[in-house]
């Protein structure tokens, strides 16, 4: 009888070991590097120049912890958010992105492109590492899914053209 109990003991582990793997496998989030992609690459490790102010908010959630700060341009949550502001941006300020990644949130699914990045307050003194979303994924309705980009901080227009990105 011993034995039977220490075997279903053991049996009933592994099931609940394997179940919570498989669950963590299903459930995190997934990311990729696409920085060598189109629109991407052009402007990784390129110094760019606000053309607009922005702002950097305190953000409780990063992706990266080396990355722990928003940069807001409008075109996204932050400007009317109850962020914390740390820091104005004015226009002609430089910017330079260090690495660009999709991720997809495995439990929702939905899909941002993320670009990390750097900027130089001169009237805070200090160099801030943010985290910036661009790009609208496309999904619902498409034969082929696709992202467009609108209006960036450092960007004259808008881009028009579709771009197939494959997702992590």
């Amino acid at each position: 009888m011993k034995k039977i109990a220490m075997g279903c003991g053991i049996f009933l582990v592994l099931v609940i070991g394997s179940v919570t793997l498989l669950f963590y496998i299903l459930t995190r989030p997934k990311y990729r590097d696409v920085a060598t992609e189109k629109p991407f690459s052009e402007i990784l490790s390129q110094q760019l120049t606000t053309k607009r102010p922005t702002l950097i908010l305190n953000y409780d959630l990063p992706r990266y912890e080396d990355y722990s700060y928003h940069l807001e341009d409008g075109n996204g949550f932050g400007m009317n958010s109850n962020l914390e502001t740390l820091a104005e941006i004015p226009i002609g300020t430089a910017v330079q992105i260090d690495k660009i990644e999709i991720h997809t949130n495995s439990v929702s699914g939905t899909s941002s492109a993320y670009l990390f990045g750097t900027v130089y307050s001169k009237e805070k003194q200090e160099t801030y590492a943010f985290q910036y979303t661009w790009g609208n994924y496309h999904l619902l309705y498409e034969d082929k899914p696709y992202w467009t980009f609108d209006l960036a901080f450092w960007q004259d227009e808008p881009l028009t053209e579709k771009y197939f990105i494959d997702l992590p």
